[in-house]
């Protein structure tokens, strides 16, 4: 075999190499995996005079094998709690300050239905027994797990902690992709801040994809007023709640003469 057919030869072999490559590439481009999608309905909600709380949809994509977990948190702080006990063996009083650092103003988590087990792992970093790990307690003797679990209780009632399972649902699977749809809610106690939604896939007990968004809520209007002045204006600030007390105690004393006064 001469030297022209070897060198024929290996521009041929590099011609189809490039070739066949070139087909591959599209194909494994489409077979890539469909990332995790997150679309919040709004990314800044109001606080306004008559502001009550409100809910806020969220919407998103994710391969069909895949489930879906939300987290809605922040900001943190240092929370400041009197811990009560027996006295003298029959008296409840107060005994102790006990301080829980790095702790959010809000919790809130949203499985799928049946999925609640499932998630709520602290190896995935998700539910009250993950949030605890990354907060500080002093002092030190005190008991953390029931501390936090106490003060878990009252956040719960104020609503802004919160598991809520199954809220999360699926759409019908296209293409080896599904949606999903969720209504967050926003309790009239989670106060102006940035907040955070966090959006983690699973598949297999492991996360594979993660994606975060910022959450905004901010004073408007007349709340807004009273937030500036009583941190900028403070002599201004006194002087208008002292008018308004005194406008709502004359407000009340003419509704009530008007009605006959008390018998």
């Amino acid at each position: 075999m001469g030297m022209k057919e070897i060198t024929m030869n290996k521009i041929l072999k590099c011609l189809l190499t490039a070739a066949l490559v070139s087909l591959v590439l599209p194909w494994s481009s489409m077979a890539a995996e469909e990332p995790l999608l997150l679309e919040l309905a709004s990314t800044n909600i109001k606080i306004s005079t008559f502001y009550n709380g409100t809910t806020l949809e969220v919407t998103g994509s994710l391969p069909a094998d895949a489930e879906v977990v939300l987290q809605v948190s922040g900001p943190r702080h240092d929370v400041h709690l009197k811990e009560k006990g027996k006295v003298a063996g029959f008296l409840w009083m107060n005994k102790t300050d006990v301080a829980l650092e790095n702790t959010p103003a809000v919790y809130m988590v949203y499985t799928p239905e049946g999925a609640k087990e499932k998630f709520l792992n602290p190896e995935l970093g998700v539910g009250y027994k993950a949030l605890v790990k990354d907060i500080a307690i002093s002092p030190e003797s005190e008991d953390k797990a029931f501390v936090f679990g106490e003060y878990v209780k009252l956040m719960e009632k104020s609503g802004v902690y919160a598991i809520n399972e199954g809220a999360i649902t699926y759409g019908e699977p296209n293409d080896g992709v599904k949606g999903f749809s969720v209504t967050l809610a926003i309790p009239s106690k989670m106060s102006a801040g940035d907040y955070t939604v966090d959006a983690i896939a699973v598949r297999d007990g492991a996360i594979f994809s993660r994606v975060v968004e910022k959450l905004t809520l901010e004073l408007s209007g007349l709340p807004k007023m009273i937030s500036s002045l009583a941190f900028g204006k403070p002599l201004m600030f006194g002087f208008m709640a002292v008018f308004i007390a005194l406008a709502t105690g004359l407000i009340i004393g003419v509704i009530f003469r008007g009605g006959g006064g008390a018998h």
